[in-house]
């Protein structure tokens, strides 16, 4: 499923510091790989619950910046997890995903584990 991912500069930063750490050329490729693997992990209330991924200031100030194609079966999980988690309401359905991925990407980055491949 193809989406337009919003970040803010500071998941952007985040992606150049993992495609450094892991070799990887293109933002779209590292979006795909931090995604699966971090929902291959069971603790998923570490990445979608904790109280730093609720909506606050400049929420809402994530910008377009490209498209990624997030395989299906992790496409639903995506979904499930903004459903399950209770964040506050999105404009369109590539909002809500890029919501998800934020959370993902300052996961990794709150843990510093760059090597989430």
């Amino acid at each position: 499923m193809k989406i337009s991912l919003s970040l803010k500069d500071s998941h952007l930063w985040t992606l150049d510091a993992l495609k450094e750490k892991n070799a990887v050329s293109s933002n779209e490729e590292v979006v795909r790989r931090c995604v699966s693997s971090v929902l291959k992990s069971e603790d998923r209330d570490s990445v979608f619950g904790t109280v730093r991924e609720q909506c606050g200031e400049g929420c809402f100030s994530a910008e377009p910046h490209f498209e990624v194609d997030i395989d299906t079966p992790d496409f639903e999980e995506l979904q499930k997890a903004y459903s399950a988690y209770g964040f506050q309401g999105y404009n369109s359905i590539d909002e809500e995903i890029s919501k998800t991925i934020r959370c993902i990407i300052k996961y990794i980055e709150a843990n510093n584990d760059f090597r989430l491949m």
